[in-house]
């Protein structure tokens, strides 16, 4: 975040300022006419797997097989359908209680610097999260982003961009660099937004630069990728969906 232009640090401004009840993200940039948060999903909901086919299954072991298996496995089930959204709800509360949250926090960092109009957006590293795979944490954070109450009002309204960066999965390639998938998801206001969205473009584009990577858009083989290997040294290559 440091290298983009104009950022300023929210914990260093208010280091001598403390408003009781008042949640704050952390960085200002363009002369905040943008908040940003950044968030890791640093838990692999990996142990929700087994308990959920031990409860619901008489299927003994998985393996290492992928979410796309996981489904056929369910479908085949009475209620499968059920069992399926079930699934898809546990294996990504950990995504719903950041975008929560981060709605808290952009709303709030608002009020504070009385910059009513300065869009949001919410940046997760997802290092850890092997067992979400990117195209389901995009729809997810797609889904959040127009959430609404019994009102019919948007739930979480605060933020316009939700940027993925997914570093625990690598795009199948024989390029001689990795491939990082990302996501770059707008909400219905951030779709309207020119700002959200030459922002959203010139964070990735800033990331890729400070991770000497090279950036290119979606490609059909997006959805074509596997778990990074940790114990691989590699030169990044990085790719981008948008949603």
């Amino acid at each position: 975040m440091s290298i983009l232009p104009g950022v300023e640090h929210v914990d260093a401004l208010m280091e001598q300022c403390n408003l009781p009840g008042r949640q704050r993200a952390d960085y200002l940039a363009i002369n905040r006419s943008v908040i940003i948060e950044q968030k890791s999903l640093d838990v692999d909901p990996d142990y929700k797997v087994p308990e959920f086919f031990e409860k619901h299954t008489n299927v003994n072991s998985i393996g290492d097989s992928d979410l796309i298996s996981r489904s056929h496995i369910i479908r085949q089930l009475p209620d499968g359908t059920k069992l399926g959204i079930d699934r898809y709800r546990s294996l990504t509360k950990g995504l719903d209680d950041i975008l929560s949250k981060a709605d808290k926090q952009t709303r709030d960092t608002r009020k504070t610097f009385l910059i009513p109009q300065a869009i949001g957006v919410v940046v997760i590293l997802t290092d850890n999260a092997q067992t979400l795979e990117p195209d389901v944490l995009a729809i997810k954070a797609f889904e959040m982003l127009r959430k609404r109450s019994e009102t019919q009002e948007i739930r979480y309204r605060e933020n316009h961009v939700v940027i993925l960066i997914c570093e625990a999965h690598r795009i199948r390639s024989n390029e001689p660099v990795d491939l990082i998938p990302t996501a770059t998801i707008f909400s219905e206001a951030g779709d309207q937004s020119l700002l959200a969205t030459d922002f959203a473009e010139s964070l990735l584009r800033c990331w890729a630069k400070f991770n000497k990577a090279s950036y290119t858009e979606a490609s059909d083989c997006w959805r074509d990728f596997k778990t990074r290997d940790p114990a691989k040294n590699f030169t990044i290559g990085e790719s981008k969906f948008s949603a």
